[in-house]
């Protein structure tokens, strides 16, 4: 499922309390409980505490039901918990509210809106425009490197943009941990780490920093020492929704389903209520039932998934899985149809969100047998590709010359692919693959044991085990 922390809707914002021209007025609110209000709920908002954030927002539109940029954080958290309709609601408040405003909260409510909107380039000239006007503005700077990143790929702009908010408030916690995201997405560990470190001495008593931290030690393959990282989030926070959710990934990682599936639900539980959750339980609940072999329930799940929120993305690219999976090719390539349809309504056909799009052609490609059109879909995909999301892509090659019978040619793309994590167990499943294919019995046994080293504690009807079971001539559990 997609980390809302880590897309430019949801980016962390800091108080709008800094220098402005002249006499500017910094707030626009004559209400002392609803300004108390609005700055309760930014500081919940910069942990990423959105229940928190969201009833501070809500107080302080009803204690001044004119404050504009309470109703503009109340749009952002609602965005957070998938709710759209509801956050385009709230923004259409702050509009409403806009005309007596300062300029700097009239260029901030401009760059979000815009944003919610899928006007890129408006909401990157609103927010240049609040730079330039305001350089101190450090939230614009991290909203321009966010544009940068998710929208043109460009981590190295968004490195530049990144620093630039430190520069402004070299204790701004927000930049320095989408530093660390940056570096780790640009292949750089050790710098993302610093950063990391350097965000829990930042922020030592929020719970996000430690779980931050936790993401880069998943990226990197050592699963025991996130779930540590993340399990020390939870005693600074124990409702601390994220940390929950990503201990269930890790769990569905290895394969331990019911836990993973208990976690996801709890995480789910916490999060502001919206008609929109209840597709993210659909969601989830099709994603494991996936790992499960359960690809006919599946399927279903993510189609009511979509029926609540057509525009889930984690639905409509679960549904094409499924449908490849289990051979429906046809109904397969008119979701793929509708994905694309739904990143050009966005404006991101240019972005790094085209990369899933190729990369699930790809698969449905290869399990079509239209090989060379498969590895054409990777080469595309690779155009839209990071260091760290590269692995993905050269997995997908790796069982394309499987598929081939080009044994070395799979193993090369496989090397390629584990060079930033070497427990990655989708590869060292296609690698294991590989060499039972190849007719190399040491180099299987060897590859799937740590596969099933790592899997120690999967459930039994966990399907990628099971294989790996088979192959070695075991019997699977089940």
């Amino acid at each position: 499922m997609a980390d809302p922390r880590r897309t430019v809707f949801l980016i962390g914002c800091a108080l709008l309390l800094g220098g402005g021209c002249g006499g500017e007025k910094r707030l626009s609110s004559d209400s002392p409980e609803a300004l108390n209000a609005y700055r309760e709920g930014l500081v919940a908002w910069e942990r990423f505490y959105y229940p928190e954030a969201k009833r501070a927002f809500e107080r302080a539109t009803v204690l001044d039901s004119s404050f504009a940029m309470a109703w503009c954080r109340l749009a952002m958290v609602n965005a957070a918990a998938r709710n759209l309709p509801a956050a385009r609601s709230a923004m259409q408040q702050a509009l409403r509210h806009s005309a007596g405003i300062s300029r700097r909260e009239r260029l901030f409510i401009s760059m979000w809106h815009k944003r919610l909107s899928y006007d890129n380039a408006g909401a990157a000239a609103a927010v240049d425009s609040l730079l330039k006007l305001y350089p101190d503005e450090k939230e614009g700077y991290l909203f321009r490197g966010n544009l940068a990143e998710e929208l043109d790929k460009d981590y190295d702009t968004a490195v530049r943009y990144y620093q630039k908010a430190v520069d402004a408030d070299t204790s701004y916690a927000q930049a320095v941990m989408s530093l660390g995201y940056a570096y780790s997405n640009l292949g750089d560990q050790q710098r993302a780490v610093e950063q990391m470190q350097r965000y829990i001495q930042l922020a030592p008593a929020d719970a996000d920093p430690r779980a931050s931290y936790a993401d880069l030690l998943v990226r990197a393959g050592r699963y025991d020492d996130a779930l540590e990282q993340y399990r020390k989030s939870l005693e600074l926070k124990p409702d601390y929704w994220y940390s929950i959710r990503e201990i269930g990934r890790v769990y569905a990682i290895l394969g331990r389903l019911r836990a993973a599936e208990e976690q996801y639900h709890r995480s789910l539980e916490l999060l502001p209520e919206s008609p929109q959750l209840e597709a993210s339980h659909l969601v989830a609940d099709g994603m494991l039932n996936v790992k499960r072999g359960k690809l006919e329930v599946a399927a279903e799940q993510f189609r009511k998934a979509l029926a609540i929120d057509s525009v889930n993305g984690d639905a409509a690219y679960g549904l094409l899985s499924a449908l490849t999976k289990t051979g429906q090719f046809g109904a397969a390539a008119q979701v793929a149809d509708r994905i694309k349809e739904e990143l050009q309504r966005r404006n991101l056909t240019h972005s790094p969100s085209m990369l899933g799009y190729h990369l699930m052609r790809a698969r449905l490609l290869t399990a079509q047998g239209s090989l060379e059109e498969a590895k054409a879909a990777c080469d595309s995909a690779l155009q839209y590709s990071v260091p760290l999301t590269r692995a993905a892509v050269y997995r997908q090659m790796a069982e394309i010359f499987l598929a081939r019978g080009d044994f070395e040619d799979a193993l090369d793309a496989c090397e390629e692919a584990l060079t930033l994590n070497q427990n990655a167990p989708d590869v060292l499943l296609t690698l294991t693959r590989i060499y039972h294919r190849k007719g190399d019995a040491q180099m299987t046994v060897e590859i799937g044991s740590r596969l099933l080293a790592l899997w120690s504690e999967a459930d039994p009807d966990f399907v990628d085990r099971n294989e790996v079971l088979r192959i070695l001539g075991k019997k699977p559990a089940v």
